[in-house]
């Protein structure tokens, strides 16, 4: 199977004489969303400790700097490489819009050994913090981002990353935290994979003061300046609905700008249509609104030009 940022998946039989392909899932549409998806490159950068991490920068055409929107993964256990649209719609949408959208792997991430995965064990929001935050300001370093426009998305693992990173670093403009883990303690008591969390953390939720309580971004919530975009399935027995109502309610609490969305449908995730396009929608909108790229700024001009 042959795939890549800009390559529909398509099954290929490959001997002496070379690829040949037996099977593509290419088709107009997709055809059209390479037109407008931007490009993909590998880029690296050093962790405060030195440790190299890689990641995914996809980018619309131009020099920049670009509003950033980094996009988390899941798992933790989990890794982006160069895929069709990243694996996530939001990606080629984002890019379309005159966004740069990087997608990281953090140490946690797989696909460079056991070692490196296990370094998130037990320091989940730990140490894969500053992975994140010293990639974005390599990126604003090379003058490739625009500091003062960067953005957070992630569901699942990705999820808990955007809730946390918004009460660790008052920079991002916006964030969109989808099915989330915001309060590892509750987390432990109404999920299908609570022991999951316990042995990531390395913690015990009846032990006052240890990570499930240190690490729970509903406790740091009087930190985070970012407005968020909550998003979650009502039917999610992983990461249940109320994860993303606590971080809702506690950024109310104090004063920060929070919408709450549960689908009635969706499970962990939001993947079938039309919720899909009612998040997509509501995802574009609070990115254009807090931090708009040149998408968001032709419409504005294209508006008040028709409008005048």
């Amino acid at each position: 199977i042959q795939e890549s940022y800009r390559l529909p998946q398509q099954l290929v039989l490959s001997g002496r004489d070379g690829d040949r392909v037996l099977a593509s899932t290419a088709h107009e549409g997709t055809d059209y969303l390479r037109s407008v998806a931007g490009t993909a490159e590998a880029v690296t950068w050093s962790a405060p400790d030195g440790l190299e991490i890689d990641g995914i920068l996809c980018r619309p055409a131009g020099d920049g700097p670009f509003p950033l929107v980094v996009n988390i993964h899941g798992g933790p256990i989990w890794q982006f490489r160069d895929m069709w649209s990243m694996k996530y719609p939001w990606v080629p949408l984002l890019v379309s819009r005159g966004y740069a959208v990087l997608n990281p792997n953090p140490r946690g991430s797989s696909g460079r050994g056991q070692a490196f995965a296990g370094l998130v064990v037990g320091d989940m929001g730990g140490a894969d913090t500053l992975d994140y935050l010293s990639g974005i300001d390599a990126l604003v370093e090379r003058g490739v981002v625009d500091g003062s426009r960067v953005g957070l998305i992630g569901a699942s693992y990705g999820g808990y990353m955007s809730s946390w990173l918004v009460t660790q670093d008052p920079r991002f403009a916006a964030a969109v935290p989808i099915s989330p883990v915001t309060d590892w303690y509750s987390q432990g008591f109404t999920s299908n994979i609570a022991a999951w969390g316990n042995r990531f953390l390395d913690a015990d939720p009846t032990q006052p003061g240890s990570r499930v309580h240190t690490r729970s971004p509903v406790l740091h919530a009087a930190k985070a300046r970012t407005p968020c975009l909550n998003i979650a399935g009502a039917l999610d027995n992983c990461t249940p609905p109320t994860q993303a109502q606590e971080f809702h309610h506690a950024l109310r609490a104090h004063g920060v700008p929070s919408v709450l969305v549960i689908y009635p449908q969706e499970g962990h995730g939001v993947r079938a249509y039309p919720a899909q396009i009612d998040f997509m929608t509501r995802m574009l909108d609070w990115f254009e609104r807090y931090m708009p790229g040149e998408g968001a700024r032709a419409t504005h001009r294209e508006t008040e030009r028709t409008s005048a």
